[in-house]
């Protein structure tokens, strides 16, 4: 009998995907999805669940649209880089005994863009695919201020593109 195989997660690591930055210093997410998706003729939706992930500083949920492209099989997702983060552990305050104070901090999905305010995740792209294109069509909306591609191999945080 044969000993069993162990994948490792850098085993199915690959990098059909292309990654797009987002600056805006619009914070309502609707009105970017929707932006998005009358300029690119996409049907982004919000997911019913955020992308919920805890770190050292505390807990955060960072804001996830989709649309699955079922004629060309690319799964396109629009996702928040930034979020408030709450406390793992808040002291209770003095002056108010019973309740807890609200202490929040600003979190990153990647920690190394944080200038980026969203980005957007194509999955099974093809060779056929134009970036370029696409970000002329994001850098066309008055909503973005500029948008850019970024490869996946500059990206440290690679487990946060998993969910």
């Amino acid at each position: 009998m044969s000993a069993p195989t162990i994948y490792l997660l850098d085993d199915f690591d690959t990098e059909d995907y292309k990654l797009i930055a987002l600056h805006s210093s619009r914070k309502d997410e609707y009105k970017i999805a929707y932006f998005i998706n009358v300029v690119l003729n996409l049907f982004l939706e919000r997911r019913a669940e955020d992308i919920a992930i805890t770190m050292d500083e505390g807990t955060g949920s960072f804001v996830l649209f989709e649309y699955e492209d079922s004629d060309h099989h690319v799964l396109w997702q629009l996702i928040s880089n930034k979020t408030f983060l709450q406390p793992k552990n808040q002291t209770e305050s003095l002056l108010f005994s019973g309740i807890a104070p609200v202490i929040t901090r600003q979190g990153y999905l990647f920690p190394e863009l944080k200038t980026v305010d969203y980005l957007i995740k194509i999955e099974n792209t093809n060779h056929q695919f134009d970036i370029a294109a696409t970000i002329e069509k994001l850098n066309s909306l008055k909503i973005i201020s500029t948008a850019y591609e970024i490869k996946p191999e500059k990206i440290k945080s690679k487990q946060n593109l998993i969910f």
